[in-house]
C-alpha cells in the first residue's frame, strides 16, 4: 500500500465513522455533520488524484485539526467537575446546529470547488528552475554549516529573547519593550529551515547528515513550552510530517516506514504533555507571578507520581481546554453567520489592511489611531477594546468579507486552476530548497490559518526575507576575517 492510499482510506473511514462514533454530535447537528463527512470524502479525493500533492498536505492538516475533530472535543466532559465545565461552555458559547451548518456547509463547497479547480487544469510541462540567489545562500549555510552560521543563530536566539513575564505582560498592557530590530531579525524561519535540511539529507542518504540540525527546533520546542505556548511542539511535529509525506507519499509503505509513523505515534503523549505543560504556566505568566513561583510550578509540572501535580490532577480538563483551542472556529462561526456588533466593512477593507501593514513594518505608527489586527476581531464582534487577542480569523472568514458566501468557491476555484498549472516548479523547488519549502509552507499555513495580510506579508514575507539577508551578510562577514580557504591551505601543507 502507497502512502497517498492510506491517507484515502483513513479520510473514507473517519467520514464514514462519524455517525456512529460521535453519534450525539451527530443527531445535534445533522446538517454539519453530512457536510463535515462530505468534506472528509472531497480531502479522500484530492489525495486519491495525486495533484498538488503539497498543497493537499497541508489544506488537510489545517482542515482536520480545526474542522474535523469538532465531534470529538467534549469527550471528556462525563469527567469534569461543576466550574470546569461551566468555563467549557462559556467558551463554547457560539456553537449552534444552525450556525453550524452554514460553516460546514462553506467549507465543503471551498473543499469541492478546490478539487475541481485541480483536476480541470493540466500542468504546464517545466524544465528544472531554480530559487532566488538568496534562497540558494541560505541552503549552502544551512546544509554546509559550520561554527560561522552556528554563531551568527546563537546570536540572533539571544538578541531575540524575551522572558515569558515580559512577553505576557506586553500583550496585556501593550508597554513591554520592542523586540530586537522589530522582529525583523528573528531566526524563527531559521529552524525550521535546519529541521527541512536534516530532512532532505536523510532522504537523499546524503553523506553530510547533521544531527546539530535539529537543535534549533527542540530550542524553539523548549523556549515557547516554557513560555505557554501550547503549540510550539505541534507546530515542530506538523511541519515535520507534512515534508516527509511529501517526499515519500508515492512510495509503498516499508518496514522502515512503519517504525517511523509508530515513532510519531509514540510522540504524541509527548506533544500533549508539552501543550498541558504550557496551559499551567500560561495563567502564572498573564498574572506576572514571581519567577520562583513559576519555576517550582514547572519543576512539578515535571514530576508526574506527585498527587499535587497540576497537569494530571486537571487532565481530562486540560485536554478538553486543548482540544477546543485545536478546534478554533468562534471566528468562523461568528463571521459567517454575520454577528457582528459595528459592520466589518467600516474597519476591514483593503484601505485599512494596507495601513495596518505599514504599521506594523515601520517604527512608531504613520497612520495613528488605527485598530491593530489583534484589536478589530473583539471591536467588531464582542465590541471590545483589548490590546491583543490570538483569535484567528482563518481564511475561510476572510474569504467571506471579502467576496460573500456564494463567490467564495468562486475566488477558490480560479486559485486552485492557477496552481494546478504551475504546480510541478513548487514541487520541483520542495524537493531541492529546504528554505524555498520553508518559506512557502510558513507562508501557505498562516494564509489559510490567520486568513489575514496584516499578519502574512509581515510575518511570513517580509520579515523571512529580511532574516536571510541577515544571516548571509554576517556569513559574508565572517568569511571575510576567517576565510575557510586558509584552513585548507594549512591543511595541505
Amino acid at each position: 500500500m502507497k502512502i497517498r492510499t492510506l491517507a484515502v482510506v483513513f479520510f473514507i473511514l473517519y467520514g464514514f465513522a462519524i455517525p456512529f462514533a460521535a453519534y450525539d454530535f451527530f443527531n445535534e447537528n445533522y446538517v454539519a455533520s453530512l457536510a463535515l463527512m462530505g468534506s472528509c470524502f472531497v480531502i479522500a479525493l484530492m489525495f486519491l488524484s495525486g495533484r498538488v500533492f503539497l498543497f493537499t498536505i497541508l489544506i488537510s492538516f489545517y482542515v482536520f485539526k480545526v474542522y474535523l475533530i469538532r465531534p470529538y472535543v467534549d469527550i471528556f466532559l462525563p469527567y469534569l467537575d461543576g466550574k470546569q465545565l461551566e468555563y467549557i461552555y462559556l467558551n463554547n458559547f457560539f456553537f449552534n446546529p444552525h450556525d453550524a451548518g452554514i460553516v460546514y456547509i462553506s467549507l465543503f463547497s471551498l473543499l469541492l470547488a478546490w478539487l475541481l479547480g485541480t483536476l480541470l487544469v493540466r500542468s504546464k510541462p517545466t524544465e528544472p528552475v531554480f530559487p532566488l540567489r538568496i534562497f540558494k545562500k541560505i541552503d549552502a549555510y544551512i546544509l554546509n554549516a559550520d561554527w560561522r552560521f552556528w554563531l551568527i543563530w546563537v546570536v540572533l536566539t539571544f538578541l531575540n529573547y524575551k522572558s515569558p513575564s515580559e512577553a505576557w505582560e506586553g500583550m496585556m498592557t501593550g508597554e513591554s519593550s520592542g523586540s530586537f530590530g522589530y522582529g525583523l531579525f528573528s531566526p524563527y524561519i531559521i529552524n525550521f529551515i535546519c529541521l527541512y535540511a536534516f530532512i532532505l539529507l536523510n532522504y537523499n542518504k546524503s553523506e553530510k547528515r547533521n544531527w546539530l540540525l535539529i537543535l534549533p527546533v527542540i530550542s524553539y520546542c523548549l523556549l515557547n513550552s516554557a513560555g505557554g505556548s501550547r503549540s510550539a511542539v505541534f507546530i515542530v511535529l506538523v511541519m515535520a510530517s507534512s515534508y516527509w509525506f511529501f517526499l515519500n507519499f508515492e512510495r509503498r509503505l516499508s518496514f522502515n516506514d512503519l517504525k517511523k509513523i509508530t515513532m510519531v505515534i509514540v510522540l504524541l503523549p509527548l506533544v500533549i504533555f508539552a501543550g498541558l505543560f504550557a496551559q499551567v504556566l500560561r495563567p502564572l505568566l498573564r498574572a506576572g507571578a514571581d519567577p520562583e513561583v513559576i519555576w517550582e510550578t514547572a519543576k512539578k509540572g515535571f514530576n508526574l507520581l506527585d498527587s499535587n501535580n497540576a497537569i494530571m490532577s486537571t487532565i481530562f480538563f486540560g485536554l478538553t481546554e486543548l482540544l477546543h483551542r485545536l478546534s478554533s472556529l468562534q471566528a468562523q462561526f461568528l463571521i459567517l453567520n454575520d454577528h457582528f456588533i459595528h459592520p466589518p466593512w467600516e474597519t476591514f477593507n483593503p484601505w485599512n489592511t494596507v495601513m495596518r501593514i505599514f504599521n506594523d513594518l515601520m517604527p512608531g505608527d504613520p497612520f495613528s489611531n488605527l485598530l491593530t489586527i489583534n484589536q478589530l476581531y473583539d471591536y467588531i464582534y464582542h465590541d471590545a477594546l483589548i490590546n491583543y487577542n490570538s483569535e484567528t480569523w482563518g481564511i475561510q472568514g476572510t474569504l467571506y468579507l471579502y467576496f460573500g458566501y456564494w463567490f467564495s468557491p468562486i475566488v477558490v476555484f480560479c486559485v486552485a486552476c492557477l496552481i494546478a498549472r504551475y504546480y510541478p516548479k513548487i514541487s520541483f523547488l520542495a524537493k531541492h530548497s529546504p528554505s524555498v519549502i520553508v518559506f512557502f509552507i510558513l507562508l501557505f499555513n498562516d494564509l489559510i490559518e490567520n486568513g489575514t495580510f496584516e499578519r502574512v506579508i509581515p510575518n511570513d514575507i517580509v520579515r523571512p526575507l529580511v532574516c536571510f539577508f541577515t544571516v548571509s551578510f554576517f556569513m559574508r562577514v565572517l568569511k571575510i576575517i576567517f576565510p575557510s580557504k586558509l584552513k585548507r591551505l594549512r591543511e595541505t601543507r
